[in-house]
């Protein structure tokens, strides 16, 4: 079982009441995954800490960074399941030593780029969250080429655990990146309509980055599972000029501990006349659904060309158009 997988049959057990089973799957994954040690590990943490385990938690994180596992400190600072341990002397030990153990060495990768079988609609860039793999992150935003687009897949240049996860440390270092990836585009392809996507760390960006109006042809964005931390203010900042023609798509977990603030989000574009669907994702923790493709499809559509989707997979995503919520099927 993929440690995706893995999370997901936690998520569930967890749902049902089945505490003992889904501890049991937790542990076992910090000592089962070798090549993902770090994510394994934290996993382990926050679900310890869901079950009223903070001791057994420290343990084992503690563990691991005696094993030289490392994590950037916001991937355990900013993380809502760990925080019962935030603040304690054992954690703070724990994060200052996983911190100097960082490697701060950069790598400029290139982008990865999946072409539509025909003449691009629009071009899509998602940006990867605080603990991703470029290739397996790429591939599953790779089905927009079935919606017409033009998939461009930036590669963070900094590495965020042990395992080699990558993710968005210096944010005004990657909004630079992101700007001169456009830039390199063929003539034709910069001038069509962008969406900035992500999940979780990247969809906080993509929401703010379309906001600010990073580029001028970007359309709007699609977040999936954006964190309760650090999203975008709307009401009463210096949006761009072309914000108000700005969409979004905000899709987020049924057991999502940052569903709150991605609703808050929505709430907050929707007061604010910008046009939102919120897709709550049933069944799901912070993670990708199985047809993640064909949401993404519908959400991609939904930000270059309007009109509220309708939902083929009984959920019922909240399209708001123009400020006015209205429920769909």
């Amino acid at each position: 079982m993929h440690l995706e997988e893995r999370k997901h049959r936690v998520v569930e057990l967890l749902a049902d009441g089945r505490l003992r089973a889904a501890r049991d799957l937790a542990w076992r994954a910090k000592d089962e995954y070798p090549r993902r040690r770090a994510l394994a590990a934290a996993w382990a943490a926050e679900t310890l800490c869901r079950l009223d385990e903070p001791e057994t938690a420290l343990a084992v994180l503690r563990e691991a960074v005696d094993a030289g596992v490392w994590w950037w400190e916001q991937i355990l600072r900013v993380n809502p399941p760990l925080t019962p341990i935030h603040g304690r002397p054992e954690f703070e030990e724990i994060v200052v030593r996983a911190e100097a153990l960082r490697e701060h060495d950069r790598s400029d990768v290139a982008p990865i780029i999946y072409r539509p079988d025909s003449a691009p609609a629009g071009v899509l860039i998602p940006l990867h969250g605080r603990s991703d793999h470029h290739l397996s992150f790429a591939r599953r935003w790779e089905p927009a080429r079935k919606a017409g687009f033009l998939v461009v897949v930036p590669h963070s240049q900094e590495v965020t655990t042990s395992d080699g996860d990558i993710g968005w440390i210096d944010e005004a270092m990657a909004r630079r990146q992101i700007v001169t990836i456009h830039s390199r585009l063929a003539d034709g392809e910069r001038r069509l309509p962008v969406v900035l996507a992500g999940y979780s760390q990247g969809a906080r960006i993509a929401a703010d980055w379309s906001l600010t109006g990073i580029l001028p042809e970007v359309a709007g964005f699609v977040t999936l599972c954006p964190p309760d931390d650090r999203m975008p203010a709307v009401a009463g900042r210096n949006r761009a000029a072309a914000a108000p023609r700005i969409r979004g798509y905000i899709l987020t977990g049924e057991h999502d501990d940052d569903r709150p603030g991605a609703e808050r989000f929505a709430a907050e574009l929707t007061a604010n006349r910008i046009p939102v669907v919120l897709d709550v994702m049933s069944g799901m923790g912070h993670g990708y659904p199985p047809d993640f493709g064909e949401r993404l499809c519908r959400a991609v559509s939904f930000v270059i060309g309007g009109g509220a989707p309708e939902s083929e997979t009984g959920d019922s995503p909240r399209a708001a158009v123009q400020g006015e919520m209205a429920d769909g099927t």
